[in-house]
């Protein structure tokens, strides 16, 4: 997950990147306007089926109900896909009159393109979720997070060479999702038999799968609208070009969830299954760790985008998008809260407690969608940053206290938090003092590793390295594939004291 996280991040980085240089402010908006509706409609068409077999599967090792949860999946999942599909190609001049009521015949290709990514995107999703349930996360970590932006790129370069401009990209999206899904088939067909007894199906469905599955749907449908609502609302009461540098802001304020995003994927089926062993313990413990490690990655994104916003919208797009550089700065402070609560919402899922789920996501989404109605009309781009940056505030905040009290799983440990604390101090006047000296647009991308090495450091200074860090380092040596000895005897000088 780490590998793929990576690479999602830099090969998706490139890809919008291009696209946002290549066209216009405006045509930028009516592609994201596209991407966000395709995305809205995934969601809601997989009716949570995505998540409850990937919980399922891990929960129940029954190899007849496993291949019988699979199959029923399967047919479903492709139906809601062909259906969906359809609906959103022949309605599109509709839609698109929503954004642009008087003259829709510019978005209606746009939803007519995405209409076949909502497809695709459905098998997509619940062929990962089958492996994500097996704990095997190649197919969400390679193949959807570097295939599909690789294609993207390939193609995208490739149609721009004829300057297709927005049907570039639209064309370029399309094909890359086609390529993600012949992958995904081809490693379904090679793996699954793998994990799968070659035994008859089991006459009925896990119990519960249904209820679970309508919850998990509710929740990721919610989920959703905290994430993209206010891009639609946006695009219903601002012109294209707000859209356009509103998913500039986006792009890099999401930048800051995608080691969250990372640790979310695996953590839900792995705290399933100790969940069904009874080792509430082992969660708690691998839940500050890889609380600690995601905050590692995000604290120096954040010094950068919130300190210097402008230099970083300006490194990244282009001088036409700084104007959105205060919007970037609120969203890269909100964002920094909600990854520091730690996977709050994947344990929620992991342990089926969907009630305090449903109502954290309820309460995020309603809190977006208000918030976007009352404050986008008047302040644009500003309005919605900060209907997001609520939003994604609350999204976690609501499902810990309940995450803590019936199992006291908390981030909030010495090791966590004072590392966490002490880089802050110390970097946000830091980076403050950089922001003042006019340095160039560039200067932003060393500063990160910059910001990093801060982080590290401070792990050293409070002393407070832990035993979940050598599971980190043992990693690092497999993928080197030598020791790292000297490594390992540093962390032990500064490994935190057991009485802490």
């Amino acid at each position: 997950m780490v590998v793929g996280t990576v690479l999602l991040l830099l090969l998706s980085f490139v890809g919008r990147v291009a696209t946002a240089r290549h066209l216009s402010v405006e045509a930028f908006g009516d592609f994201n306007l596209g991407l966000s509706f395709a995305g809205l409609l995934s969601l809601v068409a997989l009716f949570g089926l995505h998540q409850a077999v990937a919980r399922s599967l891990a929960e129940n090792p029954d190899p007849a109900m496993r291949r019988r949860l699979i199959e029923w999946t399967a047919v479903v999942t492709a139906v809601m896909a062909a259906l969906t599909s359809a609906l959103v190609y022949f309605t599109a001049p509709w839609i698109a009159a929503l954004f642009e009521p008087g003259n829709p015949s510019e978005l209606t290709p746009v939803f007519q393109l995405f209409s076949v990514t909502v497809g695709l995107t459905l098998l997509c999703t619940f062929i990962a979720s089958i492996f994500q349930g097996f704990e095997d996360t190649i197919p969400f970590a390679w193949i959807n997070s570097a295939v599909q932006p690789a294609a993207f790129i390939v193609f995208l370069y490739l149609f721009f060479a004829f300057h297709l401009t927005l049907t570039a990209a639209l064309l370029a999206w399309v094909i890359s999702n086609v390529v993600t899904f012949l992958a995904l088939v081809v490693y379904a067909w090679r793996r699954l038999p793998q994990y799968l007894k070659d035994v008859p199906p089991a006459k009925n469905l896990p119990p519960g799968l249904l209820t679970l599955s309508l919850a998990l749907w509710g929740v990721t449908t919610l989920v959703y609208v905290t994430g993209y609502v206010d891009t639609l609302i946006l695009g219903a009461f601002r012109p294209e070009s707000q859209v356009g540098l509103y998913s500039a802001v986006l792009t890099l304020g999401r930048l800051i969830l995608v080691g969250s995003g990372a640790v979310t994927y695996i953590f839900l089926p792995v705290s399933a299954r100790l969940k069904g062993e009874g080792n509430i313990q082992a969660i708690r413990d691998s839940y500050v760790t890889t609380s600690r490690w995601t905050m590692i990655f995000t604290v120096p994104l954040f010094l950068v985008f919130a300190l210097l916003p402008t230099d970083s919208v300006g490194a990244v797009f282009g001088a036409s998008y700084t104007p959105a550089a205060f919007a970037l700065a609120i969203v890269s402070l909100s964002a920094l809260v909600s990854v520091a609560f730690g996977p709050v919402n994947a344990t929620l899922a992991g342990l089926a407690m969907t009630r305090p789920l449903l109502v954290a996501t309820a309460a995020s989404a309603v809190s977006n969608v208000v918030l976007s109605f009352a404050l986008i009309p008047p302040y644009g781009l500003l309005g919605a940053a900060i209907a997001w940056s609520v939003a994604r505030m609350v999204y976690p905040a609501a499902g810990a206290l309940a995450l803590y009290r019936v199992h006291g799983v908390t981030p909030l440990r010495k090791s966590y938090t004072l590392p966490v604390a002490f880089s802050l101090v110390v970097g946000v006047p830091v980076f403050f003092a950089f922001s003042m000296l006019g340095l160039p647009y560039w200067v932003v991308y060393p500063l990160y590793f910059v910001g990093l090495l801060l982080v590290l450091t401070t792990i050293f200074a409070t002393r407070t390295v832990e035993e979940g860090d050598f599971v980190v380092l043992s990693l690092a040596e497999s993928v080197l594939g030598r020791p790292l000895p000297r490594a390992k005897r540093l962390m032990e000088k500064f490994l935190i004291r057991p009485a802490a």
